[in-house]
Parts: C-alpha cells; structure tokens; sequence
C-alpha cells in the first residue's frame, strides 16, 4: 500500500485518553476478522512473558483497548499536509497474525473513528483500516465518538488494583506492531516521545455501542455476552476502567510482515 512509502513521512502529536477495558473472551474474538479467530489468536501468558509483557489475566475475557484524544498538526510535511482532529479506536492488544509461525505479538485495530472526513476516508484508503467519520464531542472530563463509544471520569468508577494496567503495558500497546482490515502484508507501529509524563487515570466509565462495533445483529451481541456482561436494550454497555492520560509525539514507521 502506498503507507509503506508515505508512512515514514507521518509524524505529529497526539493527546489522549488510553483505556483497557476486559470483555467476552467470545464477543472480543467475534470483533476480529474470520482468519484471526483462530483458538491460539490470544498470545498466553507464558508467551507474552518472553517480550516482557505481564498482562492481568481475567476468567473467560480478553482485553481491548480504546484511545480517544486530538492529534495536532498530524500528516505530512507538504501544503496543506498537516491537520488537527479528533481521533478514537478500539484496538485488540497481543495477538498472534495468522500469517507468522511465532509469537511476536501484534494488535488488530479493529475501528478507527475520526472528525475529519479527509482523515477518514486516508485511514480507510491509505492504511487500510477500517474507519468512520463521526461527530466528536469533548470537555475537560470526556470524550464522546457519537453513536460509538463515550469515556468520562466518573468518581464513583472502582477498578480492582489488580486489574489495573502499568504505564509500561499501556506503552507496549501504542509503540508495538499493528495491522487492521486491509494492511495486507504491511505492518505499521508508532515510534513515540513523551511531551508530557502520563497521567493516571484510576477512575472512568467507559460506554460502548457493541452492534457497531461488532457489525452483529443486536441478538447476537447479547448472546455472546450472557451471564458475564449486562448489556442495555440498546445494545450498548457500561463499563467501570482505569486508564491514562499521556501526551505524545509519533512517527509512523511500515515494514513488511516478513521482515519481522
């Protein structure tokens, strides 16, 4: 794809809310493309450990991740190259590709949401990822990917210590190697700076629309997520998270897959 030439060229700012929340170990599978849902798609914890990764692990679910923030002056250095939007995803951390025999793990951006109609239409064009252009929604304390998701600090939100995520895990997610619905056999990671020292974020609520999400009918969401998630009639769902609030420059950096 022409990221593989362009990719280098993207750099910018990126300020952000970052979110891992646990669902379905069923549901998360049923948000992956037919080829990832394989039995061994999740990396296990012996594994994991080899790249220095200490992941909680909870009962029956698997973990994704949401970022929601603004990049600023984001693009490539030509006129007119550089814009300032708003940005969120879900992401599924610490997979295994399909396609590569050891266990390097990678994450499956699996929804890319934008406030930028041209930002939106490069991501679906450009990298290939699966993406939206929504109206976005933000104040000191949320932030709201219309009809998606919304994340807001809520004081009354009570995350188990244990089940909390590391600055370091966190980072292993943004700097580590991504693809999503049609990277082909390219990968893509952001080499990172830190503008500001992350901040914790130990209390916030998390709202998701899983039939948008998922793609499935409203039934199926629910079925998938019997007995361990109470979802709305809406389809939409709640969640207790705590997460980070972190300030940095990126770089886009492509490779093929198997020159990894």
């Amino acid at each position: 794809m022409l990221a593989s030439w362009i990719g280098p060229h993207i750099t910018g700012q990126y300020d952000l809310t970052f979110v891992p929340v646990a669902l379905p170990t069923a549901l998360v599978r049923a948000l992956l493309p037919a080829e990832w849902q394989r039995d061994d798609a999740f990396l296990t914890p012996e594994e994991l450990a080899g790249h220095g990764v200490d992941l909680p692990v909870l009962e029956g679910k698997q973990w994704v991740c949401i970022e929601a923030g603004k990049q600023l002056n984001s693009g490539v250095s030509l006129p007119l190259g550089r814009r300032s939007f708003l940005e969120a995803k879900l992401e599924i951390p610490f997979l295994r590709h399909p396609e590569k025999q050891d266990n390097l793990p990678f994450t499956f951006k699996q929804t890319m949401l934008f406030s930028s109609r041209l930002i939106q239409f490069s991501a679906a064009h450009l990298t290939g990822l699966r993406s939206h252009h929504v109206v976005c929604i933000t104040t000191e304390d949320s932030f709201e990917a219309m009809d998606f998701m919304k994340v807001t600090v809520n004081g009354e939100a009570a995350v188990p210590e244990g089940q909390r995520w590391t600055e370091d895990l966190a980072r292993k997610v943004m700097t580590g190697w991504w693809v999503g619905d049609n990277t082909g056999h390219a990968a893509t990671k952001f080499v990172m700076s830190t503008v500001t020292p992350p901040h914790p974020r130990p209390q916030l609520s998390v709202r998701l629309n899983l039939p948008a999400f998922t793609q499935l009918p409203l039934d199926k969401a629910k079925e998938l997520c019997a007995g361990t998630l109470d979802l709305e009639e809406n389809g939409w769902v709640e969640l207790a998270a705590a997460g980070f609030a972190m300030s940095e420059q990126t770089k886009m950096e492509v490779v093929s897959l198997a020159s990894l």
